[in-house]
């Protein structure tokens, strides 16, 4: 099982922990089987009696981590959780996820967590949206659904293919999305309000969304590249994380989109 050595930072890291952490399982007995056959180095697939990595499979867990991001979303805004809980609840989602990165095993655990606190934080953030117009969050929620499903059908039906050139061009995005930040930090200081609400629309909107849409692609990639190589079940929950993350950052695009200037 080859590790991937091109593609999004993010990406490239998390695919190459799913083979290290995951596909441990059957490689001395494929090692054994492609001995006793005579062809060291074939493409025999590694024997194991470890449950296999199915990526059908990680998107249906994706989408009851949706779910339950959904949830307690609703629940927060129901319960007017204040700015500040929001806030620690963002943090400890965000600790949630690096754990989880950085300990693929612990994904199982921080993967449902990671949902419910994100909930809880878009949840309020949401609610400073919908208190200029009922619409926006509605219409964020259901594109973040269709840009999930859209991007699932056209990498599944080949229409979008995720090459070498694609998974570089999303990390050069990324890098690219980063220094528009940092350059719409310093010249939102100097400039109108007018200008400061266009230049936030682009970056943390537009940009965001399309930097967001193309990690999607990638991440979707490589859950069905390490179907095929061979990666244990128990990786599952670490790859919907991953893939619940990307959805995050296209809802949040979203969000700023239709919420405009709010």
């Amino acid at each position: 099982m080859a590790k991937q050595t091109k593609g999004s930072i993010g990406s490239q890291q998390g695919y190459n922990r799913l083979v290290s952490e995951f596909g441990r399982q059957g490689t001395a007995t494929a090692t054994a089987v492609q001995t006793a056959a005579g062809t060291p180095g074939s493409t025999l697939p590694p024997v194991s009696d470890a449950a296999p990595f199915v990526a059908n499979a990680v998107l249906d867990k994706v989408l009851v981590l949706a779910l339950v991001a959904l949830a307690c979303g609703i629940g927060s805004a129901f319960l007017k959780v204040s700015v500040g809980w929001a806030f620690v609840a963002m943090l400890a989602s965000a600790g949630c996820y690096f754990i989880g990165f950085f300990k693929p095993n612990a994904a199982r655990i921080t993967a449902p967590l990671y949902a419910v606190l994100i909930g809880i934080a878009l949840g309020v953030l949401s609610g400073f949206y919908s208190h200029g117009s009922a619409t926006v969050v509605p219409l964020a929620i259901a594109g973040t659904t269709a840009v999930f499903f859209a991007t699932l059908f056209m990498y599944r039906t080949g229409i979008v293919r995720v090459s070498t050139s694609f998974v570089r061009a999303t990390m050069i995005a990324g890098i690219g999305l980063i220094v528009a930040m940092l350059v719409a930090f310093i010249v939102g200081m100097h400039a109108s309000a007018g200008h400061q609400s266009l230049l936030y629309i682009i970056i943390f909107g537009y940009l965001y969304l399309v930097v967001g849409v193309m990690s999607l692609f990638v991440d979707i990639a490589y859950l069905y590249q390490a179907e095929q190589a061979g990666v244990s079940k128990q990786g599952e929950w670490f790859g919907a994380q991953m893939v619940l993350a990307s959805m995050v950052m296209i809802y949040l695009a979203l969000l700023t989109i239709f919420g405009g200037n709010r």
